[in-house]
């Protein structure tokens, strides 16, 4: 492959054969640069306080009539906007299934019956009347200078079995566990009196979080094998055995004088 078509062969797979980070360190890049920034805003909000106010912030500001709108307000309400719509992001990704050949209810939550229109009807060709009288309303349709007639569809409405099952992306599932609305609004309460507790407080908190996501990915995947391999083992000791059994060809010799030609009377 020359340059140029290597060229245009690495544009057309853009942006995928781009080298990305896993799931796990942008998440973590993401949400490390978030506290960082809720960091520096409580930094910078610390500073305007004397030594000997600490602990009383609000009061301060209000007894010396300083101004609360600064430019630490918007981006303290921008990164609790950020860590709550992606947790309601996370919450609210889901994946739909429809079951066509279940028709009995399930016990979960997050199925339920709806109103589809299918079709399962065989196919019929259509008679000579119909053809012929077909071929001639196109004719005069295209005469005319008419568009052609949609075809007519007779469909039945069926109720059918849906399940919406949750489907979170990985990074936004690790961001959770990172940087949650939890950590965010512990940040706002932090202060310089208080910083060693809440630190203390932000890492269970994250290392909660990512503890259970990690044994509930872990239990998905080994329910996953289970199944797999149940199968697999009524696959090998059920199925396979009666598709293609294996048979013993048996056939008896017998002597030639035994055979019976009838062609011998013609010769």
């Amino acid at each position: 492959m020359d340059i140029p078509q290597r060229i245009a062969f690495e544009w057309t797979q853009f942006p995928n054969n781009v080298p990305l980070p896993s799931h796990e360190t942008s998440a973590r890049l993401i949400g490390g640069t978030l506290h960082f920034l809720h960091l520096c805003v409580r930094v910078s909000q610390g500073r305007a306080v004397p030594d000997s106010e600490r602990g009383w912030e609000d009061m301060y500001n209000e007894d010396n009539g300083n101004s609360w709108f600064n430019w630490t307000v918007p981006l303290t309400l921008l990164l609790l906007a950020t860590s709550v719509l992606n947790a309601l992001y996370i919450f609210t990704r889901i994946k739909i299934y429809r079951l066509h050949r279940k028709h009995e209810p399930v016990n979960s939550p997050s199925a339920k019956f709806v109103s589809e229109e299918l079709d399962f009807e065989p196919l019929e060709p259509p008679s000579i009347k119909a053809q012929l009288w077909g071929a001639v309303s196109r004719s005069g349709r295209w005469l005319l200078g008419m568009k052609p007639a949609l075809p007519v569809k007779t469909r039945t409405a069926t109720r059918i079995l849906q399940m919406e099952v949750w489907s979170p992306g990985e990074v936004e599932l690790s961001l959770f566990s990172v940087y949650s609305p939890a950590h965010a609004l512990l940040w706002m309460q932090t202060g310089s009196s208080n910083w060693i507790m809440m630190f203390a407080i932000m890492a269970l908190v994250g290392f909660q979080l990512h503890a259970l996501t990690r044994s509930f990915k872990a239990l998905i995947k080994d329910k996953e094998i289970i199944a797999a391999e149940v199968m697999h083992e009524y696959n090998e000791g059920f199925v396979y055995p009666r598709v293609n059994p294996i048979r013993k060809d048996a056939a008896v010799m017998t002597h030639q004088s035994e055979m019976v030609d009838p062609w011998d009377d013609y010769y």
